[in-house]
């Protein structure tokens, strides 16, 4: 029983742990999106894969013991000698240029693989944002959609009272119920839509499917846009300082050129001891029990292969020089394409900001009429200031999303 109650704990604590909060904030959301997805695993399995190539190329210089047994005879002037023999033989590599390079090349890997996995995560970051974007715009769009609904209703409900005191046509009735069943069809996609975004985001989430968020909370950022831009060439500079992808490129050429340094030096160095510790039957008296020796080896003459490995890297070298120059370019294109757009957000926030002063005013306008039973064109006025509400939501979006990328292109974390 007492295991049990143990375990019951440790399952509802689980449960509680793993509850989706609701309402579902973006903080929520980025903080669930911390477990792993499937990208992220089997980048991070690539990773302790290529460490494991690493041990592997370090164990090469572990000591190696070998037990050596023979039961033999030899021939010794027509007769037969015992020559059996029992040795443990014990055998270490302590220098191997060619294990040093090899580790070398390996660390660099590893380390551009760790670069790699940064790039994955602020992938993840910004895909996880704009899913939980997507999900609060839907839902606004839905808001419009349902308004626009419900002011064709009432326009059939007001023609259909005409034509029954037959003070309408059937072509005017028909006309609104069209309209009506148009913006029915609307409904049904915008409803659509609210699924699919949230299916989206609790996969996203690594979610099941029926756990999918309900209500969301809309994030404001207008705060951002009280905070200059830097000027594009201080974010130049930070790109080509601090940018990952020009990293690993940097990393690739620092590592190819160590390599040809390192061929041009390697002489097939090998420096190695051995023992060996046991007993033989001929020559017993001679031989003795043990030995013990300090080798050194080195190839010579020409080695063929160590120049075309040579040429070989020189040919990487220059295609990763060309890379490198085209990569800074294509960022710097990027980066251009980012901050012009920042600048265009910036400005069409101040446009809708504008625009949704001037609907609320109309807004207030047309409710005061209609309370005072004056003509009142209330229903557009409230579809009107609820889709530029729409609009201004996804302008800040757009924008957050825009300034973190830029801001991962240059190598900086945008606090939000």
């Amino acid at each position: 029983m007492k295991y049990l109650a143990v375990l019951l704990l440790f399952l509802t604590q689980y449960i509680v742990a793993e509850e989706l909060p609701n309402p579902l904030t973006l903080g929520d959301a980025l903080r669930l999106s911390s477990t792993d997805n499937n990208a992220q695993k089997i980048h991070k399995l690539n990773i302790d894969n290529q460490q494991l190539l690493l041990q592997k190329i370090n164990d090469k210089y572990n000591l190696k013991t070998n037990l050596d047994l023979a039961l033999a005879n030899r021939s010794e002037y027509k007769s037969g000698e015992n020559n059996s023999h029992a040795f443990i033989r014990l055998d270490k590599t302590i220098y191997d240029q060619d294990i040093e390079n090899e580790i070398s090349s390996q660390n660099d890997s590893v380390n551009n693989s760790n670069l790699n996995l940064t790039i994955i995560n602020n992938d993840k970051y910004i895909t996880v944002m704009q899913g939980f974007f997507n999900v609060v715009l839907a839902d606004m769009k839905y808001e419009t959609v349902l308004e626009k609904l419900a002011i064709a209703a009432i326009r059939e409900g007001r023609i259909k009272d005409d034509f029954d005191l037959q003070e309408a046509s059937e072509v005017e009735l028909l006309e609104k119920q069209t309209n009506t069943q148009i913006h029915q069809i609307e409904r049904i996609k915008a409803e659509s839509e609210q699924i699919k975004s949230r299916a989206k985001l609790a996969d996203l989430l690594n979610i099941p499917y029926e756990k999918r968020p309900d209500e969301v909370i809309k994030p404001s950022f207008k705060h951002l846009f009280t905070q200059d831009l830097l000027e594009f060439e201080k974010y130049k500079n930070k790109l080509f300082a601090n940018n990952i992808e020009l990293k690993q490129l940097q990393n690739s050429i620092s590592s190819i050129n160590k390599q040809i340094a390192n061929e041009n030096s390697n002489y097939g160095i090998i420096v190695s001891s051995s023992a060996r510790l046991g007993e033989q039957s001929y020559q017993r008296d001679k031989n003795g029990k043990w030995r013990v020796g300090l080798n050194f080896s080195m190839p010579i003459g020409s080695d063929d292969d160590k120049d075309n490995k040579i040429s070989s890297l020189r040919i990487e070298f220059d295609k990763k020089l060309v890379e490198l120059d085209s990569k800074k370019q294509e960022l710097l294109n990027t980066a251009l394409d980012y901050y012009l757009q920042l600048k265009s957000l910036r400005q069409m926030h101040k446009a809708i900001l504008v625009e949704l002063d001037y609907r609320d005013l109309f807004l207030e306008k047309a409710r005061a009429n209609y309370e005072m039973e004056l003509k009142s064109d209330i229903g557009n006025a409230m579809i009107n200031y609820t889709d530029s509400e729409r609009k201004l939501a996804e302008n800040e979006f757009d924008y957050v999303i825009t300034i973190k990328k830029l801001h991962y292109l240059i190598g900086e974390n945008y606090e939000i």
